[in-house]
């Protein structure tokens, strides 16, 4: 005879064999917590429907949406942020961010990571150059190249971003449980590790 502890065990096991099958490298863990916060979010109450939300009759698109609107509102909150810390543009601090954590890369190697288009990549250096964040050096393996390098005026402009980027991060997700968070992260990076490929293979 089969109980309803049982039929749970059984909904349990499908559950994590279909989560195994989707996520390659996982643990029991992540598992957990994915669970937890997919039943957890079952409460949550679904958005209104909006006018645009109807005309787009397919999940993607509704997806398409929302990730659109969330961005114009990080997009608000980052023009506030590059105010505090006195950097002309949100470009400017993220071409400086990414030379600080590159260490030391090439003019390239910024514009790839950034996901940019070369020209207006260059641009946002040279701005960057002209005001001291940065500055250029001989490559050590190859003379004819250059690479950059984060100044002390530009590593104080990369600490000051970083205290109101975690600052802002922590309002933007504030009203998102734990475990919301997690599932979240999970998916996105899913996301972002898919597109990550296709841009690789589309150089």
């Amino acid at each position: 005879m089969v109980t309803v502890l049982d039929s749970q065990i059984v909904d349990l096991v499908n559950a994590y064999y279909q989560y195994a099958q989707e996520h390659v490298c996982t643990s029991v863990e992540n598992f957990c917590q994915y669970y937890i916060a997919k039943e957890k979010m079952k409460k949550i109450d679904k958005p209104k429907e909006t006018t645009l939300a109807i005309l787009a009759d397919t999940i993607e698109s509704r997806l398409g949406m929302l990730f659109g609107r969330l961005s114009r509102f990080i997009n608000l909150e980052l023009k506030q942020l590059v105010e505090k810390v006195q950097i002309d543009t949100t470009e400017e601090m993220w071409y400086l961010i990414m030379i600080w954590e590159l260490k030391q890369p090439t003019k390239s190697d910024v514009i790839h990571d950034i996901i940019a288009e070369y020209s207006s990549g260059i641009a946002v250096i040279n701005r960057l150059l002209a005001k001291g964040y940065v500055q250029e050096f001989p490559d050590e393996q190859d003379k004819r190249a250059k690479r950059l390098k984060i100044t002390p005026q530009g590593e104080k402009k990369v600490w000051a971003c970083f205290q109101h980027l975690s600052v802002m991060a922590q309002e933007v997700f504030a009203n998102l449980s734990q475990d919301e968070k997690e599932i979240l992260h999970q998916i996105l990076y899913k996301l972002e590790q898919h597109h990550t490929q296709r841009y690789e293979k589309s150089r």
